[in-house]
């Protein structure tokens, strides 16, 4: 189904009647796209292709919307319309951390995963498996080298929060993955959902009844043994029971079902999580007869201010490359934040799966005749015609929709169908033309007097040569320079020049400064000329009267 959507080269507002140019409207969009107040804005094309450029939730902007609501929205629009593929530079940030990033190794992919959102292309010649191998691998960097030994003291604040999550998990935290991921459901949860399974965040119960009612017993007698109103801590009560006990795992599944149990004295066992010590803490305290414990009531929770707090402590030691100490976790996490272009494709298999069998469905090539040497020809149209169409239909469909498509070629016109490098003439009919592919090649002029214009690509249409020690063959969107020697361009940070650092007035590659140099002798003369300059010897007398003598001129 193709839109009806026109394109103009003016445009006159409705409400104060000014009429505005194709460029105007472009300085617009430019200007609109600033106001951080406008929730979401986004771009589709008339030939189906779109662009998500902005999305303002409730961090952001929305006082009631949250960003999961404006993605849900966008992607009905998308289906609604027809959209053939959507593409989306991801630089969100959330609680002043990468999202991209912190959400990869949470949940194995992009935030705009979750609505299909795949990867599109890397910078830095970074590609779809590169990205994946870089996630999987710091997903599952171990813990363990994060725990302190049991009976001694937990000296960083990076090992006490470790071990707060650890505890407070009904599962064994092993992985960067397992540590972010249960974060992510805490913070969750804060917004009112899963309280329902409250009941099921407790571990899986392996132990006997007996065992479990010793270990209990023994936690009870040391918090009778201290001060009333005295907290004593969940790693101090481990470290006091666990010789009568035997087992962390049976003392830790004890401890994480305490909370608002009575004991023999009427007393309520009291449970919290202290912020500032990043530890879970236990007392004893006189209850009413009428306190009842729900279920919500008998879990310890850090509240939603301290789990992003947490959260950015975490980020900033186990995922930050900027403060990272060891190469290999750094080198991974650079790589994922170095791909943020990602595509969501709405037309796969979806014409194929459901195809009209009263229609014709025809992908339409257009070449221009006379075209430039640089010219790159528009992406192929779907173009859905009658079972009887013939090739002259054939070209009026493809006028008018690449009309529709493209500004520039608002003059174009369809001339000829070729097939096989034959011309197919105009009453022959598509339907026996057509091949395996589906695919048809149709010539098109612009009208006369009209200058060809280059097609605007995603990456732009400067004809740069890159080539960069990293791999990089094309403009991806990063900073870059060119050699002054050469011409190349290469990304700045792969030049050893920082992205925080200005760039250098003039520049030469390492591959032109490794070049071997040229030696140029002449009489008290020993020079190094450069590749690139040439040498001019000349004879004259010298100013001190003593005859000739040899000079070298360096002509660049």
């Amino acid at each position: 189904m193709r839109s009806n959507i026109s394109v103009s080269l003016t445009c006159r507002c409705g409400s104060c009647d000014h009429e505005m140019a194709a460029l105007d409207l472009e300085e617009l969009a430019h200007t609109q796209l600033d106001d951080s107040t406008h929730l979401l804005h986004g771009v589709i094309h008339a030939n189906g292709y779109g662009h998500l450029l902005r999305i303002n939730g409730r961090e952001s902007g929305s006082k009631t919307l949250m960003g999961c609501d404006l993605m849900e929205f966008w992607d009905r629009l998308c289906k609604v319309l027809h959209v053939r593929k959507v593409s989306v530079m991801d630089v969100s940030k959330k609680y002043g951390m990468e999202y991209r990033l912190i959400h990869g190794v949470a949940t194995g992919r992009s935030w705009y995963g979750n609505w299909g959102y795949e990867f599109g292309a890397g910078s830095f010649a970074h590609t779809a498996e590169t990205y994946q191998s870089a996630l999987k691998t710091l997903s599952a960097k171990p813990l363990s080298p994060l725990h302190s030994s049991r009976g001694q003291e937990l000296g960083t604040q990076l090992e006490k929060t470790v071990a707060l999550y650890t505890f407070l998990s009904p599962r064994r935290l092993e992985t960067l993955h397992d540590l972010f991921s249960f974060i992510f459901k805490l913070l969750e949860d804060t917004h009112g959902h899963g309280e329902k399974n409250q009941t099921e965040l407790l571990p899986q119960c392996r132990w006997r009844e007996t065992d479990i009612a010793r270990a209990e017993d023994a936690v009870v007698k040391i918090l009778c043994a201290v001060n009333k109103l005295q907290w004593v801590t969940q790693r101090a009560l481990q470290r006091a029971t666990f010789r009568s006990v035997g087992s962390i795992e049976l003392l830790d599944y004890c401890l994480k079902r305490l909370g608002n149990r009575r004991v023999a004295d009427g007393s309520i066992i009291t449970v919290r999580c202290n912020s500032k010590t990043n530890s879970v803490e236990y007392r004893l305290e006189p209850a009413a007869a009428s306190d009842v414990a729900s279920p919500a009531q008998c879990r310890c929770r850090p509240s939603r201010e301290n789990l992003i707090r947490d959260l950015r402590l975490l980020y900033d030691t186990l995922l930050n490359p900027a403060k990272m100490q060891l190469e290999s976790p750094r080198r991974l996490a650079a790589t994922i934040l170095d791909c943020k272009q990602f595509v969501k494709h709405y037309d796969r298999a979806k014409d194929v799966a459901n195809p009209n069998p009263l229609a014709l469905h025809v992908w339409c090539h257009v070449e221009l005749v006379d075209r430039p040497k640089d010219y790159v020809r528009p992406p192929p149209e779907l173009l859905i015609l009658p079972l009887h169409a013939t090739v002259a239909d054939l070209k009026y469909e493809a006028t008018k929709a690449f009309k529709e498509a493209y500004l520039i070629l608002q003059s174009f016109r369809a001339v000829q169908v070729v097939v096989d490098g034959e011309v197919a003439h105009d009453d022959m009919l598509v339907n026996f033309l057509l091949g395996s592919d589906d695919l048809i090649r149709v010539e098109g002029r612009l009208g006369d007097g009209c200058v060809f214009e280059q097609f605007r690509m995603e990456r732009g249409t400067e004809t740069w040569t890159v080539d960069c020690a990293c791999g990089s063959k094309d403009d991806d969107g990063e900073r870059m320079l060119t050699c002054d020697s050469c011409g190349v361009w290469k990304h700045t940070r792969c030049s050893g020049i920082s992205d925080f650092d200005e760039v250098p007035a003039k520049f030469i590659c390492g591959s032109c400064s490794q070049k071997p140099k040229y030696r140029v002798r002449g009489k008290k003369t020993d020079k190094y000329v450069a590749p690139g300059m040439t040498c001019q010897y000349n004879v004259a007398s010298s100013n001190s009267g003593k005859g000739k003598g040899k000079y070298v001129t360096l002509i660049t």
